[in-house]
C-alpha cells in the first residue's frame, strides 16, 4: 500500500520536539514559517523517532488517507421544479453513486445564457450540468458553450430515442432530461362541455382566454398545425406573417397576453380568464392544490418541448457529469421525474413501471405537435417583432 509524501512528512513532524521547524495552519495567508530560527532543540533522538514513525507508516496497512468526496453542481429551473429534483432525483443519484449533488436554481432566457457563457469563458461556470431548454441548447451550441459528451461513458444513453439526443458539430452535446407540454387549460366550472380542439380559441368566446405572448408562444405551432398543415409554414418569413395573421383573429377573444407563467396561474386561480394555453405539469399541481382547472390534450395534439442536460465546457467534473446524465437516462430516474417533478419521461412507455394513471397524469401516447425550435433559433427576432406589432396594433 502506498502513502503520500505529505502524509509521511506530517507523521514525521508530529514526532519532532522542536515545533519551530513546522509550518502550521495558523500561518497567515502569504506568510512564511520562521525557518530561520536556530534549531537548538533538535536532537538525534527526535530525528530517529521521526524516521521510526515513517517506517511504521509504511508497515501499517490500517492507516488510510480519506478521499475527497465526489461532488457535482446541477442546475434546474427554480421553485417547485428545483425542490422536487433535489428531494427525489438528486438524492436517488447520490444513493446509487455516492456523488453528492449541490442543487442550484437557474433562471431562463437569453440573458441567463449570455451570463453563463461569460462565466464559462473565464473558467468558472456556476454549475457542472445545466438543464437547458431546447432553444437555449441551440444557442449555447452556437456560442461554443457546451462540452462534447462521450457516449461510451454514458451507457444508459442507448435507452433514449434518437430524437432526444442533441448533436453539435463535434458530437453529442445535449441529452434529453424530460419533456413537457403546453395544453389547453380551462376552468372546469366555466366552460361546459369541455372542448377537445384548439379551434375553441377561435370560437365565439370574447374576452375569455389567456394566451402566451411573444416569439416563444406555442400559439405559433397551434395556428400552423390547425390551419396551415404543420410547422413547415414557419420556416420562412412569408409563412410566419401568414400565421401571425391567423393569430390576430384571436385578439377579441384574448383577455390576457401573458409572458410570466405566474401571471397566468393567478388569472386561472382568480377565474379572471376561462382558460388558454398553459403548462400541463403546472396545471396538474394547481388541480392537486384545489384549483378547479382541467388540462386538456386537444385532438390535434398538445405542443411538446424537451429540456436537455448540457455541460459547460469549462467544468472539470467530467466523470461525475457523465454518471449523472447516464443515471437520468434510466427508467428509475424517469419514473421519479414523472411522479414528483410532473414532467413527461423521455423513455418509451414500455420501459417504465408507471401505472396507467401515473403516465396519463404527465403524458400521452398519441402524437403531439413538436415545438419549432430550429425556426425560433433562426427567426426569434423577426417573430418577436411581428408578434408585438400584431398585439399592439
Amino acid at each position: 500500500m502506498q502513502y503520500s509524501y505529505v502524509a509521511l512528512l506530517r507523521l514525521w513532524c508530529d514526532s519532532m520536539e522542536d515545533t519551530r521547524l513546522i509550518a502550521t495552519t495558523r500561518s497567515g495567508a502569504g506568510e512564511r514559517p520562521d525557518l530561520g530560527a536556530e534549531p537548538s532543540g533538535l536532537s538525534r533522538r527526535a530525528v530517529l523517532r521521526g524516521a521510526a514513525a515513517a517506517v511504521t507508516v509504511l508497515h501499517a496497512p490500517r492507516i488510510l488517507i480519506a478521499a475527497e468526496p465526489r461532488r457535482l453542481r446541477v442546475s434546474t429551473f427554480g421553485g417547485y421544479f428545483e425542490r422536487m429534483f433535489a428531494e427525489h432525483v438528486h438524492s436517488a443519484f447520490t444513493k446509487a453513486t455516492g456523488i453528492q449533488v449541490q442543487s442550484i436554481e437557474q433562471s431562463e432566457g437569453a440573458q441567463f445564457l449570455f451570463q453563463l457563457a461569460e462565466a464559462n469563458k473565464s473558467g468558472k461556470p456556476p454549475m457542472d450540468v445545466c438543464c437547458a431548454g431546447a432553444i437555449d441548447a441551440l444557442r449555447g451550441r452556437a456560442l461554443g458553450l457546451w462540452r462534447t459528451l462521450n457516449p461510451a461513458r454514458i451507457p444508459n444513453l442507448s435507452q433514449l430515442p434518437a430524437r432526444f439526443i442533441g448533436h453539435g458539430p463535434t458530437g453529442i452535446d445535449g441529452i434529453g432530461a424530460m419533456s413537457w407540454y403546453m395544453t389547453l387549460v380551462v376552468s372546469s366550472s366555466d366552460l361546459k362541455p369541455l372542448p377537445d380542439s384548439w379551434a375553441v380559441l377561435w370560437g365565439k368566446h370574447p374576452n375569455a382566454w389567456g394566451v402566451m405572448t411573444g416569439s416563444q408562444s406555442p400559439i405559433f405551432e397551434i395556428a400552423a398545425n390547425l390551419y396551415f398543415g404543420g410547422n413547415e409554414v414557419l420556416t420562412h418569413k412569408q409563412g410566419i406573417d401568414a400565421v401571425i395573421g391567423k393569430i390576430a383573429e384571436l385578439k377579441g377573444n384574448v383577455k390576457l397576453w401573458w409572458q410570466d407563467e405566474g401571471t397566468m396561474q393567478t388569472a386561472l386561480t382568480n377565474e379572471d380568464v376561462v382558460g388558454g394555453t398553459y403548462m400541463h405539469d403546472t396545471a396538474i399541481v394547481m388541480t392537486r392544490n384545489g384549483t378547479p382547472v382541467r388540462s386538456i390534450f386537444p385532438k390535434e395534439g398538445a405542443v411538446s418541448n424537451t429540456n436537455y442536460w448540457c455541460q459547460p465546457s469549462a467544468s472539470v467534473k467530467v466523470a461525475e457529469a457523465e454518471e449523472f446524465i447516464s443515471f437520468c437516462c434510466t427508467p428509475e430516474a424517469q419514473e421519479l421525474i414523472a411522479r414528483h417533478v410532473g414532467s413527461a419521461p423521455v423513455l418509451e412507455r414500455s420501459k417504465l413501471r408507471l401505472s396507467d394513471q401515473e403516465f396519463a397524469a404527465v403524458s400521452v401516447s398519441t402524437p403531439q405537435i413538436d415545438t419549432a425550435t430550429e425556426v425560433r433559433f433562426k427567426f426569434t427576432d423577426y417573430m418577436e417583432q411581428q408578434f408585438t406589432r400584431m398585439v399592439t396594433s
